[in-house]
């Protein structure tokens, strides 16, 4: 994908000299570039990692396969071998042959796959060594049959030196399998281990990398007051209404490559995640839903750059985050819209994840994962001291029965505790049977103050 928006070269060349305001903006944008790149390269690093171990859980496999098959086939060979000596029939002599070859030649795959496992291969070493003195004593027997010596076959096998040495052999596969078994379990654990520290380094690395954006926004918007107070010192009235359009120009075109580049960044941390997701199933389910949540953030952003930054529509955010529902809106999804309400960025991009993670679960495991389920959205104000009071209520009905989880991941800070934190107030969710509610209440003054950028950048990191 090319970044940058079309025409804007020749546009700037046209205008004035972009203040020093504006410059300062290249250390944080640096940043953001840098991040992405960390993400990239530490993510490709733990998917190395989680495949080294999964291939050591396939080749612990193979080894107790082979065993088992080690042990069959060595049963067959004696099988074959008693059966020759009780009827003389010669059609017990090929699975007999056969259970020799296949036993040598699983030992054999054993030592290659076990080379470098020095407790292992000596229990491999003490097999084999029994293996080949149970197979000369079943050739033995065979060859007094065959000679018409069948009492002093049968003698050999009588003294039980046949069966101990089975039962020897045994001993040793099974001391093999149950040190193979507690090695996979080991490396079942890393791949679990690996995977859990590449979610939570990702999560991390991707909040902060959007703190960052938005302490790079706010830098936009303090550089775009510095540049109106100098034109507010001009003296001609005719020259300042005339760089006020520049400068009104300017600031559009720099928010819309800022945009255009930031959400470029996001399409290729997608897409850098989504290729090395494939193929492991251990990560599929985390890959898809980082990429949700990137696309939710990207569409709060969208919004809040259409307003100039200024402050975002309740109704707007819900529309946005339950864009993806479109054909259920009307229908399934019913949004009874309350009094104005608006919220600054960082409030805006905390219920924007929320009502994204609220509608994701929905469709999963609530209401919207049943045709008949349905979802109510409100909110309401009454009126306090200093403002007032708002409500937004999220009800699930008539979908199927809910209870509360037994673990509480990261969606779910978000829509409780982190959601709450960013709008001074508090969130509760109440798992009723009939379907789940979520009640966000803060309090709201009758004047929306303004984000501090250095705020919104050290919220974000503390996520």
């Amino acid at each position: 994908m090319r970044g940058g928006v079309p025409g804007i070269v020749p546009v700037l060349a046209k205008l004035a000299p972009i203040p020093s305001g504006w410059r300062t903006l290249v250390t944080p944008l640096a940043l953001v570039l840098c991040w992405g790149a960390a993400t990239a390269v530490f993510s490709l690093m733990y998917f190395q990692w989680i495949s080294d171990a999964r291939q050591r859980v396939t080749v612990t496999h193979d080894v107790l396969l082979t065993l088992e098959q080690a042990l069959s086939s060595a049963k067959d060979a004696e099988t074959g071998q008693r059966g020759y000596l009780l009827t003389q029939k010669e059609s017990y002599l090929e699975p007999y042959q056969r259970g020799l070859e296949v036993t040598a030649e699983r030992l054999k795959q054993l030592k290659d796959m076990k080379a470098r496992d020095a407790p292992q291969m000596a229990r491999l070493a003490a097999a084999d060594l029994l293996w080949a003195a149970k197979a000369a004593e079943l050739q033995s027997t065979i060859e007094m049959a065959r000679s018409q010596s069948f009492d002093a076959a049968r003698a050999v096998v009588a003294t039980d030196r046949g069966k101990n040495s089975m039962d020897s052999l045994r001993g040793i596969f099974s001391a093999i399998a149950d040190s193979e078994t507690k090695i996979r379990a080991k490396h079942i654990d890393d791949v679990t281990s690996l995977t859990r520290q590449l979610l939570v380094f990702n999560l991390l690395t991707t909040l902060s990398g959007f703190g960052v954006l938005l302490h790079l926004l706010g830098g936009a918007r303090e550089a775009a007051a510095e540049l109106h107070t100098e034109m507010l010192s001009r003296q001609s009235a005719e020259e300042l209404s005339r760089e006020r359009a520049e400068q009104a120009l300017r600031v559009r075109v720099m928010n819309r490559e800022l945009v255009h580049r930031t959400k470029n960044l996001i399409s290729v941390v997608q897409a850098i995640v989504r290729h090395q997701g494939q193929g492991s199933p251990e990560v599929q389910g985390y890959v898809t839903g980082l990429s949700n949540r990137l696309v939710s953030l990207a569409g709060t952003l969208d919004i809040l750059v259409r307003d100039h930054w200024t402050a975002v529509k309740l109704e707007d955010l819900i529309a946005s985050q339950l864009a993806h529902f479109a054909e259920d809106i009307t229908r399934r999804v019913v949004v009874s819209a309350g009094p104005p309400v608006q919220f600054t960025a960082s409030e805006a991009q905390m219920i924007g994840l929320a009502l994204h993670e609220l509608g994701t679960n929905a469709a999963k495991y609530g209401a919207l994962s049943v045709p008949a389920g349905r979802i109510l959205v409100n909110w309401t104000e009454m009126p306090s001291e200093d403002g007032s009071t708002i409500t937004l209520n999220w009800l699930e009905k008539d979908g199927p029965a809910v209870e509360a989880p037994v673990r509480r991941g990261f969606g779910s800070r978000i829509t409780e505790s982190l959601v709450a934190r960013a709008v001074s107030g508090t969130a509760v969710i109440t798992y009723h049977p009939a379907g789940l509610e979520w009640q966000l209440t803060f309090e709201r003054k009758h004047e929306l103050q303004a984000d501090d950028p250095a705020g919104d950048s050290a919220q974000m990191q503390g996520t």
